[in-house]
């Protein structure tokens, strides 16, 4: 595998990844003036001085720090330009305003006031400056499933060779993606930045600001169908990345999937594949989970074989790492370096985690999101974890499917049902089509359950659950399942690792 070209690298102080919720000083965007944002948003200062230091950038006033910028956006619900007085009170350095806002009488002598056609916009445009104003390789990850897995697997290893940033938690859309970039410090060397999207186009502009070298597409799903329509559509737009990739760029994707392979035919930069077939250049076989917290198996490249693990429990954790584990070498660091940082790997929150409680249940907190493939995974998870007594699958409803969502939901009780699930509770809407679909597949209805809202779901699972349990709870972010997994830790004593 070739290395990409890291001239473009600032020299190394030292490994290390640097959370979003570290604190630098010498931010890039801490180093611009009113005047310098002024500029590359084509804005038009109206009050304050060109002069005044921004050390960065807030679109809720709620979480703004003193000496931000803030920026009014008009969204469906709420209006931005509404939240100025909270936000100056709060110690924000001034307002990025659009053309219907009208100046208030007192608006502080002391603060800047910039207007600009479109907010949203600007901040974009200023994100886009920031951008190329660093210095590091960026890296950018989309695909249906295993973003903010594979993008936190990827910071770990990494941060044995360098200073590596990573986009907090799901800042993956037009907002959030800006607002992680304006956290790049001149120190970070490598930066991952999801990028989901719900509508053609979304991707494309989110690379037109971030700019990135390298793209790694985790795989394509039915996720989205409900605006996307169709499979080719949701391909189509997950490979606006690929499109914006430059010639000397490099591409990791999933060989073993059909559309994945589709997009990445388009790329004639360096090509990097990853999988569990022998087509795949990083694979993996021999993968057993051996316990709630270990998963091993070999890991193959460059004719290179070895045994690993894991510290967290199954095979879908596997592919995660895999397109982790083909960024890890393509920048150069050593198998060794690769094997080693494996062992430092964790999950995520509401991602797969597993809580053991005193009272001899444990649950696995899948509650983040859920779409068809990703509830099989973990439903195959959940019947092959070995020494408990019942496995019970908490699902919630699986939305944005589209016209098919009923067929989906009932292939994913049927597969419940097909791998042994002894308890299976549908919560909210098409989730019903999860139980009867289990039924029609040999469950036994009278451990089939259906409950239209959370709160009689989390009474009945409360009321049911019994030492030697291992329960999934898992659906779309919509149905608030995580709900369930605090009510069960107020509820009962976790245990300690």
């Amino acid at each position: 595998m070739n290395s990409l070209n890291n001239l473009i690298i600032p020299a190394m102080t030292g490994g290390g990844y640097r959370p979003s919720t570290a604190t630098l000083t010498d931010f890039i965007m801490a180093n611009m003036t009113a005047g310098q944002v002024e500029a590359c948003m084509e804005g038009t200062l109206l009050l304050g001085s060109r002069d005044t230091v921004i050390s960065g950038v807030s679109i809720d006033s709620r979480t703004l720090h003193s000496g931000d910028l803030f920026f009014a956006i008009r969204g469906v619900v709420n209006n931005g330009h509404n939240y100025i007085p909270s936000a100056i009170s709060k110690g924000a350095l001034g307002a990025v305003v659009d053309a219907a806002y009208d100046i208030p009488e007192k608006y502080p002598a002391d603060r800047v006031l910039l207007r600009v056609n479109d907010t949203h916009r600007a901040l974009k445009d200023l994100a886009a400056e920031v951008r190329r104003q660093w210095a590091g390789s960026l890296v950018a990850i989309t695909g249906s499933m295993g973003k903010t897995t594979t993008k936190d697997f990827a910071a770990i290893l990494l941060q044995a060779k360098y200073n590596v940033y990573r986009s907090p938690g799901n800042y993956n859309n037009l907002f959030g993606l800006p607002l992680s970039i304006f956290k790049l410090s001149p120190d970070d060397h490598i930066g991952i930045f999801e990028m989901g999207m719900s509508a053609p186009g979304e991707i494309a502009q989110m690379c037109r600001i971030a700019d990135p070298s390298v793209g790694i597409i985790t795989n394509i799903a039915p996720v989205h169908l409900e605006s996307m329509g169709t499979m080719a559509e949701i391909a189509r737009a997950k490979g606006e990345l690929v499109e914006a990739l430059p010639p000397h760029g490099a591409l990791i994707f999933n060989v073993d999937e059909e559309w994945s392979r589709g997009i990445a035919a388009h790329f004639r930069g360096e090509k990097i594949t990853f999988g569990l077939s022998k087509h795949a250049q990083v694979r993996a076989d021999e993968i057993t989970v051996t316990g709630t917290h270990e998963t091993r198996f070999r890991i193959h490249c460059a004719g290179i074989s070895r045994r690993t693990v894991i510290p967290v429990a199954g095979a879908h954790f596997v592919v995660n790492a895999l397109p982790a584990i083909a960024l890890a070498l393509h920048f150069d660091l050593t198998f060794d370096q690769v094997v080693e940082g494996l062992r430092e790997l964790r999950q995520a929150p509401m991602r797969g985690q597993i809580v053991p409680f005193k009272e001899g249940f444990t649950i696995i907190d899948d509650s983040y999101n859920s779409n068809p493939e990703a509830l099989k995974n973990m439903i195959q998870l959940l019947a092959k974890l070995p020494s408990f007594k019942r496995r019970i699958l908490v699902a919630g409803e699986m939305l944005e499917l589209g016209p098919e969502s009923g067929r989906l939901h009932r292939e994913c009780g049927a597969w419940a049902a097909g791998c042994g699930i002894e308890i299976v509770v549908g919560v909210q809407g098409l989730a019903k089509e999860i139980a009867e679909g289990a039924v029609a597949a040999g469950a036994t209805a009278s451990r089939v359950h259906f409950f239209t809202e959370i709160n009689p779901a989390i009474d009945f699972v409360s009321r049911s659950i019994q030492p030697g349990d291992l329960l999934l709870i898992k659906g779309s972010r919509g149905i608030h399942l995580e709900k369930m997994v605090q009510a069960l830790r107020s509820h009962y004593q976790e245990q300690g690792r």
